[in-house]
């Protein structure tokens, strides 16, 4: 039986055992999965392979492998998912750090953070895709480094390399929707429209019934870092970085005085690394990754790849989607008419034998519309200028950052971000 080879670029990550152990799981697989992780540190990958062959419970349609050479892992690849942290979770560090100095929050994905990381992330991925562009040009890749939408659009407009970027920010958001309501997640219509990280839900349908109304009377508990007058008012509800935006202020005050989360993640990487060594002595599986929590591989990396591989329209089973529906990041093409044709975008889509069809957003709030069109605006922007190097494109993007408010702080974080840590 001929396999379908999937890349796994940062395959070192300590949560990538996670991600075998979720295809493993995924019901409904009949194509054999050849997994390659790739990574730099030969001896890290090796004791994260070990665990992921560990985890996959020696799951007869999925061999995995691991190696160092970039080439020969992209050889015949079908799928490549990049999950790569340029300048690991030092860099990361840096990123939740120095916007505190300029009184903003710190974050790796949104704000001045997100543009640092962009700043670092897109140049080394549009070399991976260009290394896919030459060795497996019809591989699809699924991105997952964050800023992800940044990223992705960095590859859709520099290179040929098709890709469909991942995120479980909608399906957390889903679920805390279909609790509130106490409805079955599987029985939800939910209408989602946005980009990475500035998502919204406008609209919800249970039974044929619009229930937006009882959802939003619940704004506290949906989405508790939001004001709830604000989210009643536009009567949409925002995903959970739009906390960022309405209310920088607060999210800044939690942050001083407290570690990055990188420093915290970077002790307990450490102890995972350990318990894997352990591991591999007991055969026992490690406890320690648990702690990591990286709920993403189940809830959509593993679903939408077995649904692509598997080129059906039905994942049973799929957390957080309705069968073969899940929301996903995308071109839009014409999905969303007020936005740009290339812009990437975040949006229900169905997975139809192997293709992608995302599906156009109903009605949505006039401001809701403005705070997408200008946070699209600045991530088109801010790709041209970091692959370009132009600092004069880079200031007017910042300006256009829904964390940033002025001229002077978008000159700083720009200093931040292209000199580095």
């Amino acid at each position: 039986m001929a396999k379908v080879k999937v890349v796994v670029l940062g395959g070192s990550g300590v949560a990538t055992p996670e991600l075998a152990e979720a295809i493993a799981r995924t019901p409904g697989r009949t194509e054999a999965i050849d997994l390659v992780l790739v990574g730099r540190s030969a001896g890290k990958l090796e004791q994260v392979a070990n665990v992921a062959r560990l985890l996959s419970d020696n799951d007869p349609l999925l061999e995995i492998s691991h190696t160092t050479d970039l080439d020969s892992a992209l050889t015949g690849a079908n799928y490549v998912i990049n999950q790569i942290r340029v300048g690991g979770l030092q860099a990361r560090a840096f990123d939740e750090s120095f916007p505190l100095e300029l009184g903003l929050p710190g974050e790796e994905t949104v704000g001045p953070g997100g543009f640092a990381n962009a700043s670092r992330t897109i140049p080394v991925v549009l070399e991976y895709a260009r290394r896919m562009e030459q060795i497996c040009p019809d591989a699809v890749m699924l991105s997952f480094a964050n800023p992800s939408s940044l990223v992705q659009y960095a590859v859709t407009s520099y290179t040929r390399v098709r890709t469909i970027g991942l995120c479980d920010s909608p399906i957390s958001l889903s679920r805390s929707i279909a609790t509130a309501l106490g409805a079955p997640l599987e029985e939800l219509t939910i209408d989602y429209v946005g980009m990475h990280h500035f998502g919204w839900v406008t609209g919800i349908w249970w039974r044929g019934r619009d229930v937006l109304p009882e959802a939003l009377e619940r704004a506290s508990q949906i989405a508790p870092d939001v004001e709830p007058g604000i989210v009643q008012t536009i009567g949409a509800i925002p995903g959970a970085y739009l906390n960022y935006v309405f209310h920088p202020d607060r999210m800044l005050a939690r942050k001083i005085g407290k570690r990055p989360r990188a420093e915290e993640l970077l002790e307990l990487q450490d102890e995972i690394l350990a318990d894997y060594a352990a591991s591999m002595t007991s055969g026992e599986r490690p406890t320690a990754i648990e702690r990591r929590k990286a709920r993403w591989y189940e809830a959509i990396i593993a679903p939408v790849l077995v649904a692509l591989i598997e080129g059906t329209t039905c994942t049973p089973g799929a957390p957080g989607a309705r069968p073969g529906q899940f929301i996903l990041n995308l071109v839009n093409g014409g999905a969303i008419s007020w936005l740009p044709a290339d812009a990437v975008v975040e949006l229900p889509a169905i997975l139809d034998h192997g293709q992608v069809r995302p599906l156009a957003p109903g009605m949505v709030p006039p401001d809701v519309r403005v705070l997408i069109q200008r946070n699209c605006t600045y991530e088109m922007l801010a790709v041209r200028a970091i692959v370009e190097r132009d600092r004069a494109l880079a200031i007017r993007a910042l300006l256009l950052n829904p964390i940033i408010h002025t001229y002077d702080q978008a000159a700083a974080v720009l200093e931040q971000a292209w000199t580095g840590p």
